[in-house]
């Protein structure tokens, strides 16, 4: 028996520090370009003033959106939580929708809608809104907010909200005294994920002309060459990134409130008055975020029907699903095979979950110039070894799959982790009395333990990988063509038409994926963590 432990506890070792090796390598081969001279390019930045100028502009921006992203994603859910009101249930589920569009997508659509639309032009030249940019991202990722305060509102205020009725509070001040508070926790931590979201993209800032430092990031790597002038700039972001997380752990500290309760709550029956308003904020935010570009984006659509069988859409289309298939593939594996190796440790349970769920905050155009490091010393090394004169890897789609699945395994893991938590320990240890090691117990029971889950993982995984445009337009090789990076080509060269031919494949299909999961009870609460 001790001969089994011993390498039961060998086998569980050399899995997690293998996906430990997967995962934190590729991110950190790029630290050694930190400490290169700087080149003339970044002494000018420095020297002018313009990188601080750009690092600037990066917190004025997350700082807007996340403060417009809180206005819509939190005031929405406290009212479809509290109140009831007629056709109720189909707002809730619309309000979920503009998570189906891309915000490149909503930018380059959205350029049309301002032009043509003097109302929504006014927001295009408003200062908050930088150009239209905040407007952007708030519109298009305020979802997560709202479907993380969402859930919070409904499972755990029941208690506090009934006896601030019970007290004789009005409606407002239950809001501002008791709810508002209460929530600020799910607020924050929510809010962090489209901070997240809006570090990592580089399409909607660049397209509305906002100078960031993604702009320094892309301009010295892809525009000059200049790994390790972007490297550094990386690092003054990622600094930043660093104070924000900070920030947010010390808000948060000891301000956690539970008590999941297994009753609804009490819905209000709104008046009149306040029920026009209702309908009027909602509608506006579905409108705005659903709506007009879907609307504007099927015109173009239209108008440009005969392009459809000459940008090769199904060529490219089919492109884009066999790599989402392999990365959610190998993503679910490993994501899988980590998430039951953690279960079973007796310690350092936390360390082993942030490192799982690390490459989602780190910027995509960050973990892009790492990885692509990484895979380019390889093949250096495969060169002076084996003295093979071709980038074996570079020119491949391995650079991007593996971009992929650092990034995106945070969400199978925290789904996985969160399902083999609720599993009694004595179901894993009868698994040991019968003689299995942890791989005959990894195969008899944990997998048919997640097998469910993992039907919404690949959904959600699917989601985000059509989506994503950073890591795909970074890393693919010479003349890799996918949607995301046909809809930048086009747009790019002003055909914003053309663009929205590819745009309406990915919109459509992570529509019938959101309403799936929405009205097929599967809420997404769980989404990243």
């Amino acid at each position: 028996m001790k001969v089994f432990k011993i390498e039961d506890y060998i086998i569980k070792k050399i899995l997690l520090v293998s996906i430990l090796a997967f995962i934190l390598f590729p991110i950190s081969d790029s630290i050694p370009l930190l400490f290169t001279q700087n080149t003339p390019y970044l002494k000018l930045l420095l020297d002018e003033g313009i990188l601080w100028e750009y690092l600037f502009n990066t917190l004025e921006l997350v700082f807007k959106v996340g403060i417009f992203s809180i206005i819509l994603g939190f005031v929405s859910s406290y009212i479809v939580t509290m109140y009831d009101f007629k056709y109720k249930r189909v707002f809730k589920i619309l309000l979920t929708l503009p998570l189906a569009f891309p915000v490149y997508v909503g930018a380059y659509t959205y350029s049309s809608i301002f032009y043509t639309n003097s109302w929504l032009s006014s927001i295009f030249k408003n200062d908050f809104f930088m150009n239209g940019s905040v407007f952007i991202y708030g519109i298009f990722l305020y979802p997560y907010i709202y479907l993380a305060c969402r859930s919070y509102l409904q499972n755990n205020l029941i208690e506090y909200v009934e006896a601030s009725r019970t007290l004789g509070k009005s409606p407002i001040e239950t809001f501002v005294k008791v709810v508002l508070p209460l929530s600020w926790p799910s607020i924050v931590g929510s809010v962090l994920f489209v901070i997240f979201e809006t570090l990592s993209d580089f399409a909607v800032v660049e397209y509305y002309g906002i100078g960031t430092i993604s702009k320094v990031i892309t301009d010295s790597w892809m525009g000059l060459g200049q790994k390790d002038t972007a490297a550094k700039a990386s690092m003054v972001l990622l600094f930043t990134l660093a104070i924000i997380i900070f920030l947010e752990k010390m808000l948060r500290r000891r301000k956690r409130y539970e008590g999941i309760s297994s009753r609804k709550m009490k819905t209000e029956k709104p008046s009149k008055g306040v029920t026009v308003a209702i309908y009027l904020f909602l509608g506006m935010i579905i409108a705005l975020g659903f709506v007009f570009p879907l609307y504007e984006m099927l015109g173009f659509v239209v108008s440009k029907s005969s392009y459809i069988g000459n940008i090769g859409l199904v060529e490219i289309t089919l492109n884009t699903l066999f790599t989402l298939f392999i990365a959610i593939t190998l993503i679910i594996i490993f994501a899988s095979i980590f998430a039951s190796v953690v279960n079973q440790l007796k310690s350092g349970k936390r360390f082993f979950s942030t490192i799982g769920v690390i490459g989602y905050s780190i910027p995509s155009l960050i973990l892009a110039l790492s990885v692509y490091t990484f895979i380019f010393s390889l093949d250096n090394t495969f060169y002076e070894t084996f003295h093979i004169e071709s980038i074996v890897l570079t020119d491949t789609r391995i650079a991007l799959i593996v971009a992929f699945i650092i990034k995106f395994i945070s969400i199978a893991f925290s789904n996985y982790s969160n399902t083999l938590a609720k599993i009694n320990s004595n179901v894993f240890n009868a698994s040991t009395m019968l003689g299995y090691n942890f791989i005959g117990t990894f195969f008899k029971v944990n997998v048919p333990i997640l097998k469910k889950s993992t039907k919404f993982v690949f959904i959600l995984l699917f989601i985000d990988l059509i989506k994503e445009l950073t890591l795909t337009y970074s890393l693919r090789p010479f003349n890799f063509k996918t949607l995301s990076t046909e809809i930048y080509r086009y747009a790019g060269n002003e055909m914003i038409e053309v663009a929205a031919i590819p745009s309406l494949v990915i919109v459509g299909v992570c529509i019938i994926m959101i309403l799936y999961l929405e009205i097929g009870g599967k809420n997404v609460k769980n989404r990243k963590a």
